[in-house]
């Protein structure tokens, strides 16, 4: 690997980093060394650079904001591409005039995707834009919340539901462009989990609303998460909620699906495995205390999934990605 190192280092200099501990690069705070580790700040480095390592069989890992993984104590055998491409505009308005008033309805944004999922938000709400506003503060990049189609679940409100198109770079290096219809969106889920296609960029349309209103919204998502969700070092939500059937099945007060609820009747808040521990505030968060390793997590975790089961009969589903190489 030496020779792909050197070859490497021809293309991007000094930028390409051996043993990056990814402890430095997820929300986590965890993870052991990556063999290769670059930033890469433009949508053309990022197709050259994937390219180049896939033609050498050299495993390529995306990585946006960090969040939603676990990357194992032995670290990434492979290439980590932290992306940076974080380029935005609006790309159309359409509306109508009556009078001499002319009215938009719709605007059209395009978003590289690396673009950090708040600073979108941000602009959206800025200037008027509507079906963002309930991801204000979300973590990760556009990339990683159209990966997992991220929710704000008061609210049922899926980013992939604003979406209208995407570029995607398909594994043997062709580009191709996508309605939305292709992720076959769903709760925690698109396509992509499965094809190991990379987003480029997407192409948002939203509507035409008034500023205050979407501040409102966005203040109102943003204020539930923060009274809800612990502070501390985190993955985020480490499990998938359940089903409607299950939550029927069991059956939980309400039909509650929250994966948090099982986990707290089940007596685990505070539950401890070196200093990886299941929040007291919500049990569907595990904090790094301070020197927790992916090894801790992942033996939590199995004690969750464990005790979930034998209450419930039920068997919780990871939402974080567990990376091991």
């Amino acid at each position: 690997m030496k020779a792909f190192l050197s070859e490497l280092k021809k293309i991007l200099g000094d930028r390409v980093k051996e043993n990056e501990p990814m402890s430095l690069h997820t929300t986590f705070k965890i993870g052991g060394p990556a063999r290769y580790y670059i930033d890469i700040d433009s949508i053309e480095g990022l197709v050259k650079v994937v390219t180049f390592a896939k033609k050498r069989n050299l495993p390529v890992f995306i990585f946006g904001g960090g969040s939603n993984i676990i990357v194992s104590d032995r670290g990434i055998d492979g290439l980590v591409i932290k992306n940076n491409c974080r380029k935005f505009e609006i790309r159309s308005i359409a509306g109508n005039v009556k009078g001499a008033v002319a009215k938009r309805s719709t605007v059209s944004i395009y978003a590289q995707s690396g673009v950090i999922m708040n600073q979108l938000v941000r602009y959206t709400i800025d200037h008027g834009m509507g079906g963002l506003e309930f991801h204000l503060g979300l973590p990760g990049t556009v990339g990683g919340a159209l990966f997992m189609n991220s929710n704000f679940p008061k609210k049922q409100s899926y980013v992939g539901d604003s979406l209208q198109s995407a570029t995607l770079l398909c594994p043997d290096g062709s580009i191709k462009e996508i309605d939305a219809s292709y992720f076959r969106f769903s709760y925690d889920t698109s396509i992509l989990q499965k094809t190991g296609e990379i987003i480029l960029s997407a192409l948002f349309k939203l509507s035409s609303c008034e500023k205050d209103e979407l501040w409102r919204r966005g203040t109102e998502a943003l204020d539930y998460r923060l009274s809800t969700q612990p502070k501390g070092a985190s993955a985020g939500c480490t499990f998938r909620n359940i089903s409607i059937s299950e939550a029927f099945s069991i059956p939980t007060p309400n039909n509650i699906t929250s994966a948090g609820y099982l986990i707290d009747k089940a007596g685990l808040k505070g539950r401890r495995v070196g200093d990886a521990m299941v929040s007291p505030k919500h049990a569907n968060f595990i904090l790094n205390m301070g020197n927790a390793k992916a090894s801790d997590v992942v033996e939590l975790t199995k004690c969750i999934k464990e005790e979930v089961f034998k209450k419930f009969s039920v068997s919780l589903m990871f939402e974080v990605r567990v990376i091991e190489s």
